[in-house]
């Protein structure tokens, strides 16, 4: 069934996508916007119509035009297709008549590949996606992770170049004793391993909640990626692209004041990458085993308090 603003989707196609280039629900869900179980949901076909924004976004993050998402509603099982004999002696005539033309065009074909090969770096599907928490707040920072897949392993080079719009600062990996200072134009160069590269650093928002009271505060990003020799026009990176600042905590992704054992596993396995310790997953952990959080004007900070403490102050 499709109705206005909606599309009918094929579940299979996305799951077999979605496994090809070993992406998980997860991924999906954070680009997108939805949940896992959402996910769930349209690749085993219990939500064959979806709103055309969310389908877009999601053959984005496949890397796949729309179309080929879409429910073919012409398709036929294979039980009922016929399979065609091929006429051995036509096929015979056929190619020694035009074998000459297609051998020539063959090689044109090849060459024109070759060509393409030589100029992109050997990869023609090297994307990146920018993966945001849901909100951020005030003071504290924030990550932001970007994601970056493609055929090609090892020899591919990568720069990152993103630009922040806001009262902000951002903030890499420490060398040495202090972290990697970014100002408001993160870099970073690296290459693909097993397909697959990522780029982790955070934002520190600077504004004051009590100068703009009442208005919505965002911070903004755009950012591009090179990954061919002698390219100057960068791909763009995908993905959300605005970030509101509120006074919730980033991992309170339904904004109660409480960080669940849900969120802050989707938290971890969002936000953290092995060898770093950028985001002070120590600080959360004491909000999630505290049952709740307050903001302290004080100390601009959240301070672990338990839950039912937090409902008698509402």
């Amino acid at each position: 069934m499709q109705i206005s603003g909606s599309v009918d989707i094929n579940g299979s196609k996305i799951r077999l996508l979605r496994e090809q280039k070993d992406l998980t629900q997860l991924y999906l869900a954070t680009v997108v916007g939805v949940t896992t179980d959402t996910i769930s949901r349209w690749e085993n076909r219990r939500y064959p119509s979806i709103k055309v924004e969310n389908a877009r976004k999601l053959a984005d993050a496949l890397g796949v035009t729309l179309e080929e998402l879409l429910e073919d509603k012409d398709q036929q099982s294979s039980e009922d297709r016929a399979v065609p004999v091929p006429n051995h002696e036509n096929f015979s005539f056929f190619t020694s008549r035009y074998g000459l033309f297609f051998g020539g065009a063959g090689i044109a074909l090849l060459g024109v590949v070759i060509f393409l090969l030589l100029t992109t770096g050997g990869d023609l599907d090297t994307k990146a996606t920018r993966i945001l928490p849901n909100h951020a707040s005030y003071h504290l920072p924030f990550p932001v992770r970007i994601e970056i897949t493609g055929a090609k392993d090892g020899l591919q080079t990568l720069l990152i170049r993103e630009e922040l719009f806001g009262d902000c600062l951002a903030i890499g990996p420490s060398e040495g004793d202090s972290p990697k200072q970014y100002g408001t134009t993160p870099r970073w160069i690296g290459t693909l391993v097993k397909g697959r590269a990522t780029f982790l650093y955070k934002v520190q928002p600077l504004a004051q909640p009590e100068i703009h009271a009442g208005q919505e505060q965002i911070i903004r990003f755009s950012g591009d990626f090179l990954f061919r020799e002698g390219q100057t026009v960068g791909e763009k990176i995908g993905g959300p692209d605005t970030i509101t600042l509120t006074p919730y905590h980033w991992a309170d992704i339904d904004q109660d004041y409480v960080i669940s054992d849900n969120e802050i596993l989707l938290a971890y396995e969002t936000f953290s990458v092995p060898g770093e310790n950028l985001i002070n997953f120590a600080a959360i952990e004491e909000l999630w085993l505290a049952g709740g959080y307050t903001w302290d004007d004080r100390t601009l900070s959240f301070i672990p308090t338990r839950a039912e403490h937090i409902h008698s102050l509402e």
